[in-house]
């Protein structure tokens, strides 16, 4: 394969330690890793986070301060769809608001996603979510990585 994969690592941003780890992870396999950017979430002294609406808040990256939510998100939806694969981190099971919708437009636009742990499906009492996502692979970014490669070796042999 001479093209380098690319992938979109997606996860609440509480866990933001965790997803630039894995983020490490596929670049030391070769994967070229589109978003998030690695680092420290902005927080400032006198505002740890933007709050959208009650119960929904907004964690930017340094990079991303001041810039419109749509305007992050649009970027971030825009690595998504440029992306081989996706991968999830969510520690303990955990999707957020965000993550949920950014795993929608995974589903929508037909793009493989693994997932770090089982997605804890016990928040939401939709049974079409639930099934959906207990369906994800839950792999290491190591298998993830083999796993992709060996679908899509399947797929070049079926052509």
């Amino acid at each position: 394969m001479s093209e380098r994969l690319k992938c979109t690592v997606l996860g609440s941003f509480k866990f933001k330690k965790d997803i630039d780890y894995v983020r490490q992870n596929f670049l030391d396999l070769g994967v070229l890793v589109l978003a998030p950017e690695p680092g420290s979430v902005y927080s400032p002294p006198s505002q740890r986070y933007v709050v959208i609406a009650p119960a929904l808040t907004f964690r930017p990256l340094p990079s991303e301060v001041n810039q419109p939510i749509a305007k992050v998100e649009g970027d971030f939806l825009r690595a998504i769809d440029a992306s081989d694969f996706t991968y999830l981190v969510n520690v303990n099971g955990y999707v957020g608001d965000t993550v949920s919708f950014e795993i929608g437009f995974v589903l929508a636009r037909g793009i493989p996603l693994y997932a770090m742990c089982p997605i804890d499906t016990r928040p939401d009492p939709d049974l079409w979510w639930q099934n959906i996502v207990t369906r994800f692979p839950v792999l290491s970014p190591t298998e993830a990585v083999n796993d992709f490669k060996q679908k899509l070796k399947q797929s070049t042999v079926l052509l």
